[in-house]
């Protein structure tokens, strides 16, 4: 007899998160869904009326928590996790999840979501770490490494299969700089003239998905990358926009003052350390871009059973909607 599995998903107000909880529902073998939060009630308010609310648990706690996370990955009987972590803790949180996971005797597969890079120890020796400074994307290095290196098999003690996704700049980005785009007519983001992927969270979402319903049969031991093969510089971006609005629009330079501002901006809203972390992450972007290459390409496309969506359609929709409101 073949139960239903059984799926935690972390951070499932985010950008992936709201998405993966859509996408998880609709598959066939109706899956029951855990949502950890710190707040039930804004979790709960937050979801659709129309969803399957049987199949959703929300249990409130600190994921920050080991023993809480362990304790509901056993209660809940957890198959699957969905792991998709940012901020100050996040090694910390992170490495505490994988163990509460070994653990938990339960959970059998894992999708980590990365970052479109290549991290292997491989890409280390080939010097992927030269200038590469951001914390929240190094960490990434030291997640992947303990997946790829330091598991059990998944029929071990402990052991699990894991699949990583590595998406790329996500497109609604650029919903954060809707002020200056339409009333100052700048696209204020230094992207660079090297080109970075963009990525529709809502391919992240659909890789999710598939890869926890796959439970490492095709997809275990991999990383896939998420998002677009063609690049675009910032220069290139500023003219998507200013096609789409009918208006010039400029683009910033990645230079001191592009870069600082950047870094002051953002440090406003999330501190002064999150600041920096940004701008070191955009001062690599500048240096040597954000891809994938045609192998990676394909290779999502046979996971999303599609190709991923167009940030040139992105941009044209989104410019519509914004010009009649």
């Amino acid at each position: 007899m073949t139960t239903q599995p059984v799926y935690m998903i972390t951070a499932a107000t985010g950008k992936i998160g709201k998405r993966l909880v859509l996408r998880l529902l609709s598959l066939p073998s109706k899956p029951h869904i855990v949502l950890p939060t710190s707040n039930a009630a804004k979790l709960q308010s937050s979801l659709p009326e129309a969803l399957d609310m049987a199949r959703i648990h929300v249990v409130e706690g600190n994921i920050k928590d080991p023993r809480f996370v362990e304790a509901v990955l056993r209660e809940r009987k957890v198959t699957g996790v969905s792991l998709a972590l940012t901020g100050d803790d996040e090694l910390f949180t992170t490495t505490n999840i994988l163990d509460a996971m070994q653990r938990s005797g339960t959970v059998k597969h894992l999708v980590y979501i990365s970052a479109c890079e290549d991290y292997s120890i491989d890409a280390i020796r080939s010097g992927s770490l030269q200038g590469q400074s951001a914390a929240h994307v190094l960490v990434k290095y030291l997640v992947e490494a303990k997946l790829r290196h330091g598991l059990p098999s998944r029929e071990a003690p402990g052991g699990l299969s894991w699949t990583i996704l590595g998406p790329s700049l996500f497109f609604d980005n650029d919903y954060m700089i809707k002020e200056t785009i339409l009333e100052h007519g700048v696209f204020g983001v230094p992207l660079g003239n090297k080109g970075v992927s963009r990525v529709d969270p809502e391919d992240i979402a659909l890789a999710a998905a598939n890869s926890l319903a796959d439970d490492g049969r095709v997809w275990g031991g991999k990383k896939v990358m998420i998002g677009s093969l063609k690049t675009y510089t910032a220069r290139e971006t500023a003219q998507l926009w200013s096609e789409a609005l009918g208006k010039n629009i400029k683009h910033v330079l990645s230079d001191e003052e592009g870069l600082g501002n950047l870094e002051n901006e953002f440090g406003q809203v999330a501190g002064p350390a999150w600041g920096r972390d940004l701008r070191l992450m955009y001062e690599t972007f500048a240096e040597r871009g954000f891809s994938m290459n045609e192998s990676d390409y394909k290779e999502q496309e046979e996971l999303l059973g599609k190709a991923p969506e167009s940030y040139e359609k992105f941009v044209e929709l989104t410019a519509k909607d914004w010009v009649s409101q």
